[in-house]
């Protein structure tokens, strides 16, 4: 009898661990993109401008032609001078805006933290600066983004996001990649882009629960790694340190 009842014990324990650990898991119902890429676009064409139907009958006979008028003073002939008059030429087709888009490209928060000189845009040539989280915190200068993210979280939600939030944000200026569709956080059933996913994360990151701020910086931890595997068109080398 008492070892039965220490057997429903530890199996009550064991399945009550599990469902901890399974509502834990901030990724719990987030859909992810199978390939993460730009918004799906549409070829663009030309309406079709399509008379309407004339209400007149058909004419049974060709209208009768009037005699030239001899009054009239003949007409000259082309002046061989004269350049030739070229036919119209047809407009180009439009570019296809459909072509294979490329790979999403990214870098994690460990990254920017050891590369000011791509934050500043000495490398890169593009300044990422200021950048913000929120509506509250601004950063003005890449040693500010550093000491940012040197920042222990230390179980602090917010922070946890803001370290994911401010590399995605850092990701999507250098890299164009904020029309790449990558994951329905919502469970609408809509793919969100990078940019609503980066506007979601300001609002948890002012007003938002702790549960949606891990939800957030979960998310935007997997896009981080996404593409970091990707080659980068520059070298990010900073005085000497070099890096991928």
């Amino acid at each position: 009898m008492r070892t039965s009842s220490w057997m429903v014990a530890v199996t009550s324990l064991v399945l009550l661990f599990g469902c901890e650990q399974a509502s834990s898991d901030p990724l719990r119902g987030v859909t992810f993109a199978i390939s993460p890429v730009p918004e799906p676009c549409l070829p663009t064409y030309a309406p079709s401008i399509v008379a309407p139907p004339s209400t007149e009958p058909p004419p049974t006979e060709p209208p009768p032609t009037e005699p030239p008028d001899p009054s009239d003073p003949p007409a000259e002939p082309p002046d061989p001078s004269d350049p030739p008059t070229e036919p119209p030429t047809e407009p180009p087709d439009p570019p296809d805006e459909c072509e294979d888009p490329p790979p999403l490209l990214t870098r994690t928060q460990g990254f920017w933290k050891n590369h000011a000189c791509v934050i500043d845009g000495d490398v890169g040539g593009l300044s990422l600066l200021p950048v913000s989280l929120g509506a509250a915190m601004t950063f003005d200068s890449s040693l500010e983004v550093q000491a940012y993210f040197k920042t222990p979280p230390k179980g602090d939600a917010q922070i946890i996001l803001g370290h994911q939030l401010l590399a995605a944000k850092l990701n999507a200026m250098a890299f164009g990649i904020g029309n790449y569709v990558f994951a329905d956080v919502d469970a609408d059933g809509d793919l969100e882009t990078v940019d609503e996913l980066l506007a979601l994360g300001d609002v948890a990151f002012d007003e938002g629960d702790d549960e949606r701020r891990l939800v957030l910086g979960a998310v935007l931890d997997e896009l981080n790694n996404a593409g970091d595997g990707e080659s980068l068109p520059f070298n990010p080398s900073c005085g000497g340190q070099g890096g991928k």
